[in-house]
């Protein structure tokens, strides 16, 4: 029996204890899947770039030079998938901090044949430590205002707006006229804005029948939004790539929300530091 061939795009750097096993579970737990992966290492001290080249697996090396963050190494890894043209059936973003149940991406292929579009994309939620949804589809809770939700599994095939970039599945005729993520954004944001621009195609996204695996949420403590810190600290968190910096944010509302949206929205993360909300 021929099997359902998978091309991963991920990114990491210096969590070796995260990106071996995540791309040892997908492959180990999914055997009727044939998978290929394009993995930005974006300049690992870790010896994870030398850990995934003893892997026995189909793995092309990206390098970055330690600047990329996510979406920099997302870019990095799409590009070279989109040049490729590979002759596979899926595409799928993957972020390495994911420990995959077994079988759930073959469960994910399994639920797009089956489900109401063959064009659709379904999204893998998954699970913090407690069981609780951290990552996945996303509903728009406002036409005006970026206020979201997340989609819980379920066996219905729900909508969704947009996602996480934890564990995406795309169709190949999706993923060839969506092309790449937005190279303006540095890190955040871009996988919501990869999954607006999907939905503007035309295309569905769907949710997933059940929790794909283990990934805990961001930790609030330690981030811009952690009331406990200085004011001071706040404002240097938000404004580092990895927090909410102004133009990437102003960026991501005006393109999808309107420039009105824009305004209100750059304001309110200051007035929350200022207010220590």
């Amino acid at each position: 029996m021929e099997q359902t061939t998978v091309t991963v795009m991920l990114t990491c750097f210096n969590r070796i204890n995260f990106t071996i096993p995540c791309v040892k579970s997908l492959v180990e737990g999914n055997k009727n899947i044939s998978f290929r992966f394009i993995i930005t290492d974006d300049n690992s001290t870790d010896g994870t770039k030398e850990a995934l080249e003893k892997l026995p697996y189909s793995i092309t090396i990206l390098s970055g030079d330690g600047q990329l963050f996510w979406n920099g190494g997302m870019s990095k890894a799409l590009e070279t998938a989109l040049q490729a043209a590979e002759k596979t059936e899926y595409y799928m973003l993957v972020n390495d901090d994911v420990a995959f149940q077994a079988e759930a991406i073959e469960e994910l292929v399994k639920r797009h044949k089956n489900g109401p579009k063959e064009d659709a994309v379904i999204v893998g939620a998954t699970a913090d430590s407690k069981g609780k949804t951290s990552y996945g589809g996303v509903k728009l809770l406002s036409k005006h205002f970026a206020k979201f939700g997340l989609v819980e599994p379920s066996e219905e095939y729900q909508e969704c707006d947009t996602f996480n970039g934890n564990c995406v599945l795309l169709p190949k005729q999706v993923f060839l006229k969506a092309g790449n993520v937005d190279g303006t954004y540095k890190h955040s944001m871009s996988d919501y804005d990869y999954g607006m621009h999907i939905r503007k195609l035309g295309f569905k996204i769907y949710n997933s029948a059940r929790h794909v695996g283990k990934c805990n949420d961001n930790d609030v403590s330690g981030s811009w939004r952690d009331t406990s810190l200085s004011r001071k600290e706040r404002l240097k968190k938000k404004e580092s790539p990895k927090g909410l910096p102004k133009k990437d944010w102003y960026y991501f509302i005006r393109k999808n929300y309107g420039f009105f949206s824009a305004l209100y929205h750059s304001v309110t993360p200051y007035l929350r530091i200022l207010l220590k909300r």
